[in-house]
């Protein structure tokens, strides 16, 4: 068990291994010098469950350091490993070690898994596939749920422990080189064996990026190619949020970043592909740094736009003037010309100012198929909702007031009175989504 500063689940953890009805269990956990309450926790449950549960307290290099160095003091022929804020269910070693005793000949066993919260309350299943999923599979994502995992010590043996240059992949990295060293050794249990936790401070949530970029890596390390689905993932994750949480400081040059660090990874076609729907993608070319708009991939507004602001924080200069907060702070750049370049496109529109910007100006479309004025209403929060009226089609501009009252993360929602759907006004669509009016540019003035 990896752990470091989880004292707020670890005790659940290590209770739901230690409290297994198979009692031929141990638990190592390799603590990575936490801070909090963690060492007390295991001090407490040491004296509760003897030697079968050992810990110790170390600076690692990551999680896959952590647990290679309780994987080479653990005494069992059998293996898995659990994050120290996810749970077993009851009976999950049982049905693991029984069904690799049953058949020698299986080396790795994995069951169905599903996501809880903080307070465990079951939020979703994770998609697990069964283990005669052919591996091509692992291309459309991974399927296996790392901590119902369970194999034998000797597939260490032969194929490594977890590759430690890899920060979040490590456990996928694990399941390809088992899938291709040991094909039709690898079974699967139709049981939920484990509870995976999601929460603001996992690993999965805070550090999509990295996933994404490692899990593609990965693919096409062992599998020669990655599919270019797992940018576009990437991109949906980011558009669900941006510029708000934990948000790159630009989301068209993280993107266009990202797509040419893992160029190499894709296929020719890929690529193509990839390039066709990132030059594209209305809400890319319309995000700024400071400003989202909730449009489609190809730029039209639902019934209620959302505009996400990511505003200035007004600060007192030395000479008490006010002044404004810069959006965001540098980030370290790629050695590529082209990471260059393209960091340098984002200084040039960006330019901070040095005064605060007082309207955001939407340059819109009223293309839709409707008879009637198009009526939306602005609600901007903090100050009074408004209402526009657009009497014809062709190209209008809103220009929506900014509130610094409003916070540095703030909200504008536009609502349409109407809507039309595609698939309904054009025997020749099957798109059956509401639309109102495209959003063809943004920017702040």
């Amino acid at each position: 068990m990896p752990s470091l500063n989880q004292a707020a689940f670890i005790e659940a953890a290590a209770r739901s291994v230690l409290q297994q009805d198979y009692l031929a269990v141990e638990l190592v956990v390799a603590d990575g010098g936490s801070t909090d309450d963690t060492h007390s926790t295991l001090q407490r449950l040491s004296r509760e469950f003897g030697d079968r549960l050992r810990w110790h307290a170390a600076a690692d290099s990551g999680p896959a350091n952590a647990v290679n160095k309780a994987l080479a003091v653990a005494r069992g022929d059998i293996v898995g490993w659990l994050n120290a804020d996810d749970l077993y269910t009851p009976g999950a070693v049982a049905a693991a070690v029984a069904l690799l005793q049953a058949d020698p000949s299986l080396l790795m066993v994995f069951g169905e898994a599903e996501h809880i919260d903080e307070s465990d309350h079951v939020l979703d299943r994770y998609p697990t596939l069964p283990a005669t999923t052919p591996l091509a599979s692992f291309r459309n994502g991974c399927f296996i749920c790392q901590p119902s995992v369970f194999l034998r010590r000797c597939v260490f043996d032969e194929i490594g422990g977890l590759d430690e240059t890899l920060s979040t992949a490590f456990d996928f990295d694990l399941w390809l080189r088992v899938f291709l060293t040991f094909p039709g050794r690898i079974a699967s249990l139709p049981r939920v064996q484990a509870k995976s936790r999601l929460h603001p401070a996992c690993i999965t949530r805070r550090m999509r990026r990295t996933i994404a970029a490692e899990s593609v890596r990965v693919l096409a390390r062992h599998l020669g190619d990655a599919d270019p689905h797992w940018l576009l993932t990437y991109v949906e994750e980011q558009c669900a949020s941006y510029p708000h949480g934990d948000s790159p400081a630009d989301l068209r040059d993280d993107v266009d970043l990202l797509a040419a660090e893992l160029a190499g990874c894709f296929s020719p076609d890929g690529r193509e592909f990839l390039r066709q729907r990132l030059a594209m993608d209305a809400r890319l070319l319309l995000a700024l740094p400071e400003a989202f708009a909730s449009v489609t991939a190809d730029g039209w507004a639902t019934r209620t736009l959302r505009i996400r602001l990511r505003q200035a924080e007004p600060v007192p200069d030395r000479r008490g003037a006010r002044r404004f907060r810069p959006l965001v702070a540098g980030t370290s750049l790629a050695g590529t010309a082209l990471s260059l370049l393209v960091r340098l496109r984002s200084r040039l529109r960006r330019c901070l100012l040095d005064s605060a910007r007082s309207y955001l100006h939407l340059v819109c479309h009223h293309a839709a198929p409707l008879a009637a004025p198009l009526s939306l209403t602005v609600r901007t929060g903090q100050q009074a909702e408004r209402r526009c009226i657009v009497v014809g089609h062709g190209r209008f501009s809103l220009f929506l007031p900014l509130s610094a009252a409003a916070g540095p993360r703030a909200e504008i929602e536009i609502i349409a009175d109407q809507v039309f759907i595609p698939g309904l006004v054009d025997e020749r669509s099957s798109d059956m989504r509401e639309l109102s009016f495209r959003v063809e540019a943004m920017t702040l003035i």
